[in-house]
């Protein structure tokens, strides 16, 4: 009898592990991490978004992208496959691998039509043609032709852009303003955004500041 209630229990034993085993939890794919922290209201939270500014975080479901208020109410359903922060009242999105521009309230004022759409800032997006990037104003029309390999956003009125020459990454940076006019020479391994008038740029191995005609003003440390 005794030895007939300890096969029971092996088997019980047994079972239990096989079970444990096999309803271990899958693997999560970087998507579901990634959707998971964008839904977490602990990290876009309330506070975070009236300290930084923002009017909607992104959120998402089933893979798509949409909008949603500080007090957690969606404003824009999830219908993108990417959208960009809301800037100077914009997000460009993507759909069926096409970009184009929305309001506040998810309507277009441009339809996807680019290979790619970077966000509002200083009334130019920039958009993407043959692996070259130029600018669009919010009208669609272009306004700076797609001339350079990789640029970053307007801040100040000045961008930083850069050309490569053939070999992916290996070219110097430079500022263009908002008419594409090339105000800062290329010469720099790396170029920050201008805040407050300075950016900070790399040349040779010296990380310096610079002002908006291109000249050092003073050295990471402060001092010129």
């Amino acid at each position: 009898m005794k030895l007939t209630i300890i096969s029971g229990l092996l088997i019980l034993v047994a079972v239990a592990i096989l079970y444990a085993c096999n309803s271990k939890p899958k693997e999560k794919t970087d998507n579901e991490i990634f959707e998971e922290i964008l839904n977490n209201p602990r990290v876009n939270s309330k506070e975070v978004g009236e300290r930084e500014g923002i009017k909607y975080f992104q959120y998402m479901e089933n893979g798509k992208t949409g909008f949603r208020d500080l007090d957690d109410k969606i404003v824009i359903k999830a219908i993108y496959e990417s959208a960009e922060m809301f800037s100077e009242g914009y997000s460009a999105v993507e759909v069926d691998n096409k970009w184009g521009l929305i309001d506040e309230t998810g309507k277009y004022i441009i339809e996807p039509q680019f290979e790619y759409l970077g966000s509002v800032h200083s009334g130019l997006a920039s958009f993407r043609s043959n692996d070259k990037y130029g600018f669009v104003d919010i009208t669609g029309q272009e306004k700076i032709k797609p001339q350079f390999d990789w640029v970053d956003e307007f801040s100040e009125g000045l961008c930083v852009v850069r050309n490569d020459n053939g070999k992916l990454g290996s070219g110097k940076n430079g500022f263009i303003d908002t008419t594409g006019k090339l105000v800062i020479d290329f010469k720099f391994e790396y170029a920050g955004k201008f805040e407050n008038g300075k950016a900070k740029v790399q040349i040779d191995k010296d990380f310096v500041y610079i002002d908006k005609t291109g000249n050092i003003i003073a050295d990471t440390n402060g001092t010129k």
